[in-house]
């Protein structure tokens, strides 16, 4: 079974060689799981420990699930106690989901890892490599009873604090094919007749949502329009709904209209500025990456031509409890480290690019990289530059002004 052992900031694949009986006799020492069942992915993380002295005596386990379709997407392993690869590996794998972690007892732990491998099995999907070899977890499945499954919900859940956020969730779930989901967030005793089928017959990806409220005291109402894209077709559609919510909860839900948009009207929706600063680094690379790893713990690492883009996630996802909701506003920071010497900064926000620069500012990395220019651009260019493949920032904004 494979680990990772955690050296000068890296996390290397360290090949294991234990014994299927040394597995068996594992035990349960702890867990956790993050608060975003609502947004349809969560992270877990469960710490087995053999009840003697060994070498290889605490086994550390990370679980990613996609609720909506994949199952468990991605999974890895550490054998070892060393509490910062433990957090180094768990923000690696589902840092970027902006969650809190919550604990769990061994039977919903071991309820959690079975359910995981059981709807991924059931999907026709491929299970991780490190999850095939789990007989001393699947091997005696739980059982929970409804109040111990309620309970384990309620801690997977986010609190929500807004109608907004209620409205949000309850739609992305929806159209994320996740019945179960939204069911959490209805009212109890609600009417089925005051649902309707909001979503198309296929998966969608919800990727914007504004709310307007139409009146009510005790039930409210809102009118939502959601830009969404048909994950099968590659389509973008408009889909009008009208949500009630009372004490917090969805009392009803009906779709008023629904019509395909184009791409380029998809994209304007979704355009938003972009503030981007340009850092020329000096020095030898192995140096830069080394002083570099710290600032990007946790983002999410996508190789390219020229590069390699980290996008940093923020740390919660309130940004759900907004009139206006974009899916990407969870992104916090985006760093593109060219192949030959440049590190492009960018953020949506003013506040956000102002921030990243002044952590740059900070430890040794900053006598290693200069400022060399800054820009604010209407819509988000550093994807563009990553996908073009050209070597230089500046070369390629000139490029682009031709």
């Amino acid at each position: 079974m494979p680990g990772f052992l955690f050296s000068h900031m890296e996390l290397k694949v360290l090949k294991g060689g234990k014994s299927s009986s040394l597995i068996s006799e594992y035990r349960f020492a702890g867990g956790e799981i993050t608060d975003t069942r609502l947004m349809g992915v969560v992270g877990m993380h469960l710490h087995w420990i053999l009840p003697y002295e060994t070498d290889v005596r605490d086994l550390h386990q990370f679980y990613y699930y996609d609720i909506e379709e994949l199952g468990l997407e991605s999974m890895a392993t550490y054998i070892g106690d060393d509490d910062i690869t433990v957090e180094v590996t768990g923000r690696g794998l589902y840092g970027g989901l902006g969650a809190k972690m919550k604990p769990l007892t061994e039977r919903e732990a071991r309820y959690l890892a079975n359910t995981m491998i059981a709807e991924t099995k059931r999907r026709n999907m491929l299970l991780p490599e490190e999850a095939r070899d789990l007989d001393f977890i699947t091997k005696a499945p739980v059982l929970l009873s409804e109040e111990e499954r309620e309970a384990l919900e309620r801690k997977m859940c986010v609190d929500i604090h807004t109608d907004y956020g209620a409205v949000n969730y309850y739609l992305m779930r929806c159209f994320g094919k996740d019945p179960e989901g939204a069911a959490l967030l209805v009212a109890d005793g609600a009417d089925p007749a005051d649902f309707g089928r909001i979503e198309p017959s296929r998966h969608c990806t919800f990727l914007r949502n504004t709310i307007q409220f139409t009146g009510g005291v005790i039930k409210k109402n809102y009118l939502c329009e959601s830009l969404i894209e048909v994950d099968d077709e590659n389509t973008h559609k408009i889909v009008t709904s009208e949500v009630s919510i009372a004490g917090g909860k969805i009392t009803g839900a009906k779709k008023r209209s629904e019509f395909r948009i184009s791409d380029y009207e998809a994209s304007m929706k979704l355009s938003r500025p972009e503030f981007v600063t340009v850092y020329e680094i000096y020095g030898d690379m192995d140096v830069f990456d080394r002083e570099f790893a710290p600032y990007v713990l946790g983002a999410t690492k996508t190789g390219h031509d020229c590069g390699d883009m980290f996008m940093e996630f923020k740390r919660d996802n309130y940004h759900v409890e907004q009139a206006d909701f974009k899916l990407s506003d969870d992104v916090q920071t985006l760093y593109f480290v060219t192949d030959y010497g440049q590190l492009i900064v960018g953020a949506y926000s003013l506040d956000d690019i102002v921030r990243a620069e002044a952590l740059l500012q900070t430890g040794r990395i900053n006598k290693i990289i200069q400022s060399t220019a800054k820009y604010q651009f209407a819509d988000p260019i550093i994807y563009e530059f990553a996908l073009s493949g050209m070597t230089d920032f500046t070369e390629f904004l000139k490029a682009l002004d031709q």
